[in-house]
């Protein structure tokens, strides 16, 4: 599954949920503007070059997913 797809199926699961703003995605991490923080990840999932930052935005999409 590429990127692009990924993101689009994973972002209407979180949106599906209905979360309550403000979230907590870990202790210390408070997300206030839900589609401003997807837009973030979104930006930065897609831009990434690099492995090891590719995988550190998709493990913050699954925690999304499993709330």
């Amino acid at each position: 599954m590429n990127k692009h797809l990924y993101i689009e199926e994973s972002f209407n699961k979180i949106r599906e949920k209905g979360l309550v703003v403000p979230v907590e995605l870990v202790p210390g991490t408070v997300i206030t503007d839900l589609e401003k923080y997807l837009n973030a990840l979104k930006t930065g999932y897609l831009e990434s070059k690099e492995p090891r930052i590719d995988q550190l935005f998709f493990e913050k999409i699954e925690q999304l997913k499993k709330m």
